[in-house]
């Protein structure tokens, strides 16, 4: 009997083959019809300058994103930032903050190079980077699960020094798929005088962010946000975004671009607001594509209600592997920590390493998208997949 959990993103808002099982927007999101016609109509504008309007077809295209994005995040829009990726946004913040020498960054053990090699790049500013374990026997490049009761955002708060001046985690863990509290590490960062910085490209779209506490938070949209490659979002605190150094592009200034090369007299050459952390002209291709895609999510209920329905999937998921004798032990463990609040819209399994390549092969086979990072296999609902989908994915897994 079909599992009776219907899609909440009918599948029809993509180009969905019905022989394809996605299951790696932690990878790439497909993108939905609606944001591929917004690209094929400005592409028609791009190949007719002559009749580009200045405002609809530019500067109102880039208000549309940082609007969408305000609005799935349930924060104000002058505090959005549009970037070309969540490397650039975090770039932002490691390249302007005032550092001295001797100042302090901490990153867990184990992030993305997104979040680690802006904070690297510093040493030659005196600036040392320090990684953090977040679960005892945590190693990078072994496959050393996470389990209940763990406390990742103590650890780290524990290892804050006086040094100390940015803390910088991804908020949900690309390969192991661990959610870290982002309120409870927020609160505990703001009460040290150390500022939070996040990396929450593999949560955004179908988790609910906290910003409490948290000074910065970056994301790339071609993920859970459904967009393409090259376009991202930067939040930040309006406090925070004070200390930070300008990127001093052209858009950055405090009002509209005077095409006749000069601008109304300010109190500063920059803008108070996001548009300050921006670098230069945004492709307002890949602008208006993102814009429409959160649209998506923003009609079906936001991130809440994909959060909701990715949590259901996975439920029901691990329900079926409990059967299993070979994914018992890893069902018992995620549901663990889907039951604690620490899994994102990733399932990250472990199996016994000598049968990689047998899954991957039948995936293969059977039209199934799926990824494995540093031993994990990866799999990852949204808003588009069914019950169907969970049983067809269960049935790939235990045929093994």
């Amino acid at each position: 009997m079909t599992l009776a959990i219907p899609a909440l993103l009918p599948r029809d808002l993509f180009d969905l083959s019905p022989d394809t099982l996605w299951l790696s927007h932690c990878k790439d999101g497909p993108i939905p019809r609606v944001a591929v016609q917004q690209l094929t109509n400005l592409l028609d504008t791009e190949r007719h300058p002559w009749s580009l309007r200045w405002n609809e077809d530019f500067l109102d295209i880039q208000d549309s994103l940082r609007q969408a994005g305000a609005a799935l995040f349930g924060v104000d829009i002058s505090d959005i930032s549009l970037t070309t990726c969540t490397s650039t946004g975090l770039q932002a913040v490691s390249l302007g903050y005032p550092w001295k020498e001797g100042d302090e960054v901490l990153i867990p053990v184990g992030e993305f190079p997104s979040n680690r090699l802006p904070w690297l790049a510093l040493e030659s500013r005196g600036v040392r980077c320090r990684e953090v374990a977040l679960w005892p026997g945590q190693v990078v490049n072994a496959a050393v699960p996470p389990r209940a009761g763990i406390e990742p955002e103590q650890q780290l708060l524990d290892a804050i020094t006086p040094h100390t001046r940015v803390v910088s985690v991804s908020w949900v863990r690309y390969q192991d798929g661990l959610r870290l509290d982002l309120a409870r590490l927020g609160r505990g960062c703001r009460e040290r005088g150390v500022h939070l910085v996040v990396d929450g490209i593999q949560g955004a779209g179908t988790a609910v962010p906290s910003f409490e506490g948290v000074s910065a938070f970056a994301t790339g949209g071609h993920k859970g946000l459904l967009g393409l490659q090259g376009q991202g979002l930067l939040w930040t605190d309006a406090a925070f975004r004070e200390q930070l150094m300008p990127v001093g592009t052209w858009l950055s200034a405090p009002d509209a671009f005077s095409q006749g090369g000069t601008q109304a007299k300010a109190s500063s050459p920059w803008a108070a607001d996001g548009r300050r952390l921006e670098a230069g002209s945004r492709s307002i291709l890949s602008c208006a594509a993102l814009a429409s895609s959160i649209q998506v999510l923003l009609d079906h209920g936001g991130a809440p209600a994909i959060q909701a329905h990715v949590m259901r999937l996975q439920r029901a998921l691990l329900a079926k592997l409990m059967s299993s004798t070979r994914w018992m032990a890893e069902a018992t463990r995620l549901g663990d920590l889907i039951q604690a609040g620490r899994l994102g819209s990733i399932l990250s399994f472990v199996p016994p390493a000598e049968r990689f390549d047998r899954l991957l092969k039948d995936a293969e086979a059977s039209g199934i998208g799926t990824s494995i990072r540093e031993g994990y296999l990866r799999i990852a609902f949204h808003g588009w997949h069914s019950g169907q989908d969970v049983e067809r994915c269960a049935a790939w897994l235990m045929a093994d």
